[in-house]
């Protein structure tokens, strides 16, 4: 049974995706809304578990902007998928024209020192927009660490989708080896470090004021091997379109130990916390961030939602 309604979501997939490439930029915003609305309705508890890590992330906020800003970002993950389903059919002038660089030539600059790159980033605005048009204005093949959908069939689509441009793609799952030998064959590695980690074998650091489980491979990776690290960001503005603003992290005061991977860990959670700030409605808040509590801290004292 599941099989058959896995492949039937697939050709809904596919369908969305083809109606999403006959619209234009303004039309598939209002497209992406609608389905960014479906997502919200169809999910009750989720959608309460993005309210509640918005009002305890910003408790000085209303509960009324919470719950505008939290149907915000529901908007921004349907016009996300509005977007990546129309990929096939876009051009990669047309995603060029999509997204703008501030600084593209960062990417080039860094990964010529011949040590690797890593590219960070968030589920913040079009997150695969941002790894597809970081491949084409580097013109550099970059590797993209993923979460496979339980959805096979789709998870397939998808990966042909991100690929298309030049890219490779590998699933986090079993993703070590084959970042460290594209990091030491000089490559670019690009990854989300934004979703709960592991209680045990990660750390915990704060985020929006309480503490998160967070992904050291970055941080370690980075101070391991001595490859930079960019972070950056597809910003949509009105018109539909996205501005990218690239920025090194620098860590050279930093040594490859554990203290060095929580600093290091903690400067590119600031920066991703900053950007969300600044633009709450374009992170997707529906993730269980702050699932996990560090041992010997009580849960109201890490003030933490767990829904």
């Amino acid at each position: 049974m599941k099989k058959i309604m896995d492949k039937l979501l697939t050709h809904l997939l596919l369908l969305i995706g083809w109606i999403s490439s006959r619209l234009t930029r303004p039309h598939r915003i209002l497209f992406g809304r609608m389905l960014g609305n479906a997502l919200r309705i169809i999910s009750p508890s989720r959608e309460q578990t993005t309210i509640d890590n918005l009002m305890a992330s910003f408790p000085d906020r209303s509960k009324q902007w919470s719950i505008k800003t939290a149907n915000a970002s529901y908007k921004n993950l349907g016009i996300t998928l509005a977007e990546v389903l129309a990929l096939k059919y876009l051009s990669d002038e047309e995603i060029r024209d999509y997204v703008k660089y501030d600084n593209a030539e960062l990417i080039g600059v860094l990964h010529s020192r011949g040590k690797g790159l890593i590219l960070l980033s968030g589920h913040f605005g079009n997150w695969e927009y941002l790894a597809y048009s970081a491949g084409l204005y580097s013109k550099l093949p970059i590797t993209v660490i993923v979460k496979p959908q339980k959805n096979r069939f789709a998870d397939v689509i998808l990966n042909e989708y991100r690929i298309k441009g030049g890219n490779k793609v590998i699933s986090m799952y079993n993703a070590a080896r084959g970042i460290v030998k594209a990091l030491s064959n000089g490559g670019i590695v690009a990854l989300l470090a934004d979703q709960s980690a592991t209680k045990d074998k990660d750390i915990f650091i704060d985020f929006f004021g309480r503490p998160a489980a967070t992904f050291e491979s970055p941080a370690a990776l980075a101070l391991k091997y001595n490859v930079p690290i960019i972070i950056g960001f597809a910003v949509r503005n009105e018109d539909g379109r996205y501005d990218v603003n690239l920025s090194e992290i620098k860590y050279d005061d930093l040594e490859y130990n554990k203290e060095g991977i929580i600093e290091l860990s903690k400067r590119h959670v600031k920066i991703l916390e900053d950007a969300i700030r600044q633009r709450p409605d374009l992170w997707a808040w529906q993730h269980r961030k702050w699932k996990h509590i560090p041992i010997g801290i009580p849960r109201e004292a890490a003030n933490a939602t767990d829904n």
